[in-house]
């Protein structure tokens, strides 16, 4: 099984990342996981609206967007890892998810989108939230970010078959050993499944 992180975190040691290795700790094969750190790209632009996308299926603008195309095609599962700010993805993230419209789905007249590139694989979507359990889903933040994370999935054909969030993060200085044990059986669980 092929293992594609995407983590969409500004920070390189923080939160997400700890999470993101519990999960791997969990099972995955050492020798089949790509982890592609956004914020290490330094050649990729933003989306400029064209939607030539549609006509080509994929972005016309050729930076490193290819790089994570490509890691896309050969992966069998995603772990889509990002902060939640302001009730969303990182900005760097949806950022990236903007140049792969064209590239994960395909509009069409009837309205119903065709997923291209990523359908049949797994993900497993993973957020940490300043905002204190319960409220980080009261208040729209974690359950917000997942429910953009969630549609793009859905319309590009990517069954979702784990989720973790770690609320609260403002207040933590080091993640509970009680959440890191989480995020480990959550992989074990999900990478004994083939």
């Amino acid at each position: 099984m092929n293992i594609l992180v995407i983590n969409g975190s500004p920070k390189h040691n923080g939160k997400i990342s700890a999470i993101i290795k519990e999960i791997l700790k969990g099972g995955a094969p050492s020798d089949q996981i790509e982890i592609i750190q956004l914020t290490n790209l330094t050649n990729l632009h933003h989306c400029t609206g064209c939607m030539n996308c549609q006509r080509t299926g994929n972005c016309i603008i050729r930076d490193d967007i290819v790089s994570i195309e490509t890691a896309i095609k050969k992966s069998d599962m995603l772990i889509l890892a990002t902060p939640t700010h302001w009730g969303n993805m990182s900005g760097l993230m949806l950022s990236v998810f903007e140049r792969l419209f064209g590239f994960l789905l395909e509009e069409r007249q009837s309205g119903f989108p065709k997923a291209r590139n990523a359908a049949g694989k797994k993900a497993i979507l993973v957020t940490a939230c300043s905002t204190p359990w319960p409220f980080s889903w009261i208040f729209n933040q974690s359950r917000s970010c997942f429910g953009r994370l969630y549609e793009i999935c859905k319309y590009s054909g990517i069954k979702i078959c784990g989720t973790f969030v770690l609320a609260g993060t403002a207040k933590m200085d080091e993640i509970p050993n009680k959440y890191l044990h989480k995020a480990c059986k959550l992989g074990t669980k999900l990478f004994s499944i083939r």
